[in-house]
Formats: C-alpha cells, sequence, structure tokens
C-alpha cells in the first residue's frame, strides 16, 4: 500500500517548503500540484492564441510532460496570474486530477508519495492516510513569496505581492470547481 501525504493551503503558507522536506525525509516522491498549473500556464504563454480559451488550456493540460519543463521560468508575477485564472477551469482541474491521481499509480511501488496544492486533502486525494492544512499570515506569506519572485525580477513591489496574494486567495477560495477550503 502507499500511503499518501496530502498537504493543503494558500498560496506562499510553506506547504511546498514542508512537502519537500517530508518527501525527503522519508524519501518518498514529492508532486507539488502547483507546478502542473505554472507548467501549463507557461505553455499557453507560449502560443499566439488567447491565452485563457479554456479548450486550448485543455489540450496543453492534456499533453503535460514535465520532463520537458524549465521549472526556472515558473516562478514568476504573471505565470502567477495565469496558473491562477486557468485553475478555474473545471475541465483543467480534471484533466490535471488525473494526473495527479496516476501519480501514485505510478509510485504504488513506494511506501509513500507527498502532494501539496489546494485541494489535493478534499478533491483530489480526500482518503489520504495524512492530511495537513498549513497557512501563516498574510505578511508572511508575501515575505515568502515576494523572496521567490524578486530572484526574476528585483524592481518587485511588496505592496503589488501582498495586493496579488489577496486576489489569489479569494479566486483560490470562490472558485466554483475545487475551491481552497479549510
Amino acid at each position: 500500500m502507499t500511503i499518501v501525504i496530502a498537504i493543503d493551503g494558500p498560496a506562499g503558507s510553506g506547504k511546498g517548503t514542508i512537502a519537500k522536506k517530508i518527501s525527503s525525509f522519508y524519501n518518498f516522491p514529492h508532486l507539488d500540484s502547483g507546478i502542473l498549473y505554472r507548467s501549463v500556464a507557461y505553455l499557453c504563454k507560449q502560443g499566439d492564441e488567447k491565452i485563457f480559451d479554456e479548450k486550448r488550456v485543455l489540450k496543453y493540460s492534456q499533453n503535460l510532460n514535465l520532463e520537458k519543463v524549465d521549472f526556472d521560468k515558473l516562478r514568476t508575477e504573471e505565470i502567477d496570474e495565469i496558473s491562477s485564472k486557468i485553475s478555474s477551469f473545471s475541465s483543467v482541474r480534471e484533466s490535471l486530477k488525473i494526473f495527479q491521481l496516476n501519480f501514485k499509480k505510478i509510485h504504488s511501488d513506494k511506501s509513500g508519495i507527498v502532494v501539496d496544492g489546494r485541494d489535493i486533502t478534499t478533491v483530489i486525494f480526500p482518503d489520504a492516510e495524512i492530511k495537513f492544512y498549513i497557512t501563516a499570515s498574510l505578511k508572511d506569506r508575501a515575505n515568502r513569496r515576494f523572496e521567490e519572485l524578486v530572484l526574476n525580477n528585483p524592481k518587485i513591489d511588496k505592496k503589488l505581492v501582498i495586493k496579488e496574494l489577496q486576489k489569489r486567495d479569494q479566486r483560490d477560495m470562490e472558485r466554483s470547481t475545487a475551491p481552497l477550503k479549510i
């Protein structure tokens, strides 16, 4: 049996850091579901068509291959914004849900996996053996996100990061498909 350690929380809460530490400690494979949405956002941005065309976004999500993704290009304000918006498409969420469930199947020979995101404990792996909900103050989350983003954009404004996190939280909690739940 493969144990699932599911971790949810809002943007910048530290869930990814915690997931990586648990993964490393137990030598379990780790999947950051945010990377899936960021990767699809990046692929959409590369095309000439409209970024927010759901059918187009769905096509990218269905053909996603993480081995071809340049992860260094995924931590930008623009990719944050696009990934947050495309995550509201129910067809895309369903497609990436399949990807995440397959992650467990691929690693069925392991004693456990660690998966983090916004709906892991409620939608993707609601029967996970171990569940965590990670949170932090808006100020702490903004500081954490700022430190990530400043590497790609030294001129980034911390007040803008706070505003964007607030908008992201609202979108994540109010989307009709798989909203972030506490």
